[in-house]
């Protein structure tokens, strides 16, 4: 799988799949756009959808790393970070990452779809 069907694969799962379609050419840029990022951050697309999930800074100078640890994610598969997100993102239904708790996240109010949790 090309590291471009994985962010595909990624994007579809992760919006339980109400994205079928990709946004101004782009994937990374559909799912930006549902989380309530209208534009790229720093020019990245992935950034902004970093942002959207609350994650505000890059792990070991990666935002696809960054993203792969909210998941869960802790090693590559195939070779490729955006292969194991995708798996462990699209196995078994939609994802389940960690609950929010309350004064800890930093997303905007009411752009999140999951269940907020007592910290």
């Amino acid at each position: 799988m090309s590291i471009t069907n994985s962010v595909k694969s990624y994007v579809e799962c992760a919006s339980n799949p109400t994205i079928t379609e990709p946004v101004n050419g782009g994937w990374l840029s559909a799912y930006a756009i549902q989380l309530g990022q209208t534009e790229p951050v720093n020019g990245s697309w992935l950034q902004a959808v970093c942002l959207g999930l609350g994650i505000t800074a890059p792990v070991n100078g990666s935002w696809v790393i960054a993203l792969a640890n909210y998941y869960g994610v802790t090693q590559p598969l195939n070779g490729t970070w955006w292969y194991a997100i995708q798996d462990d993102v699209c196995s078994g239904g939609p994802p389940t990452p960690p609950p929010f708790v309350w004064d800890l996240d930093t997303r905007t109010w009411e752009t999140e779809s999951r269940v907020w949790d007592v910290g």
